[in-house]
């Protein structure tokens, strides 16, 4: 059946997927990433950030790895002490295919199963207690294609430690193939995970949280919108209406079916969704031609589409090169936010205009365009709409 599916595609489709496939993978994950199976104690690293874990994986009998690309229709629990090492750089995630050193490589210090969720919501309830009042916000992080469990955990724990975000973590791993030529597995596997997210954001919503933010990326951005128009199908808008913030960082899920999506998940949105495009992630170029063209919601040429259905629209095609993992990777945008200029800018521009622009502190080109949705224009001008409400982080 396989054969007989692959001979009938034409030449140059072949040549895309099987050629192309692999650059569009680097965007996803630089560096394949294993944990370390000998101990590492906290005296050998830099720092360490605890990061809780739910997946849809299976798991594996390997402990460079805890749980492989295969599905499981129950959820796996667990608890993570990350070490972050002396030789860490901002926006990278040092990691090793091979038993990693606690020096040069990001590496667990301690890692614990967690037997179900009301215990998953002790502990994160735990960690909640120890922030100030008013400021206990999830992190709900949803990994994009090509990642192993271990990459999607290093890359939350990254970001982490170079935005200088105090929050609690949780990860969410979905079952990706981690490998290049499993696109399609990966495809299909976050048709498959959406219902695995949406147990996760009922538990991350049942928590002492006072604000929880769900931040996906790449492919994981499709797991996270058909999660949500799957709550709102289920629990009416209970449990949407919960969160406070929804990021998209360039979102490899086609138009039409997000354009569709968002329509049913309707205006009543988190109060914060935003969506981070770029002109230049090749990952997404790359995914369109796979599918004759057709652009993909991380493309900057859907600025004004999302613009009209209500969601700000963050433009990185200016930051270090406005590639897929500029999210995370680009050293102008942590300084954006560190110095929280980009909050500064984002609330000037609603109440002044329809765009702004935040540059980079060390005055060179790097800059962030923010383009704001219509309905704040609206509201802006007078028609009696209502611009979203923002709640401080």
């Amino acid at each position: 059946m396989k054969i007989a599916m692959i001979s009938a595609l034409p030449v140059p489709r072949l040549f895309l997927i099987f050629i192309l496939l692999p650059i569009l993978a680097a965007g996803c994950v630089n560096d394949p990433a294993v944990f370390n199976k000998k101990p590492v104690s906290v005296s050998q690293v830099a720092a360490v950030k605890t990061v809780f874990a739910a997946t849809s994986r299976k798991a594996s009998d390997d402990p460079a790895l805890m749980f492989s690309a295969e599905r499981s229709k129950a959820l796996s629990y667990v608890q993570l002490d990350v070490g972050i090492p002396e030789a860490h750089k901002p926006g990278k995630v040092e990691s090793s295919t091979k038993e990693p050193d606690p020096s040069k490589h990001f590496t667990l210090v301690n890692r614990r199963r967690i037997d179900n969720q009301a215990a998953l919501r002790s502990n994160i309830n735990q960690q909640l207690g120890t922030l100030p009042d008013g400021e206990r916000e999830l992190f709900v992080f949803v990994h994009g294609f090509n990642n192993s469990f271990p990459s999607g955990i290093f890359r939350q724990t990254q970001m982490l430690a170079d935005f200088g975000a105090n929050v609690v973590a949780l990860n969410y791993s979905w079952p990706s193939a981690s490998r290049p030529e499993g696109y399609v597995y990966d495809r299909d596997s976050a048709i498959f995970a959406q219902d695995g997210l949406v147990e996760v954001l009922r538990l991350a919503v049942s928590t002492d949280a006072d604000h929880v933010t769900v931040f996906a990326h790449s492919m994981g951005s499709l797991v996270t919108v058909q999660a949500l128009r799957s709550l709102v199908i289920s629990d009416g808008r209970e449990t949407l209406n919960a969160i406070d913030t929804v990021v998209l960082a360039a979102p490899d899920v086609d138009i039409d079916v997000f354009d569709s999506v968002i329509t049913d998940i309707g205006r009543d949105r988190p109060q914060e969704f935003a969506v981070l495009v770029s002109d230049n992630d090749r990952a997404l170029q790359l995914s369109s031609k796979l599918r004759g063209g057709h652009p993909r919601v991380g493309q900057s040429e859907t600025a004004e589409f999302l613009q009209e259905r209500g969601i700000v629209v963050l433009d990185v095609s200016k930051l270090d090169g406005g590639g897929h993992s500029t999210f995370a990777g680009s050293q102008a945008l942590i300084d954006m936010v560190r110095s929280d200029a980009l909050r500064q800018t984002l609330n000037s521009a609603e109440q002044n205009d329809q765009t702004a622009t935040v540059v980079n502190n060390a005055g060179d080109a790097a800059s962030l365009l923010i383009l704001l949705p219509t309905r704040m224009l609206s509201s802006i001008a007078g028609d009696g709409s209502q611009a979203p409400n923002r709640t401080e982080k």
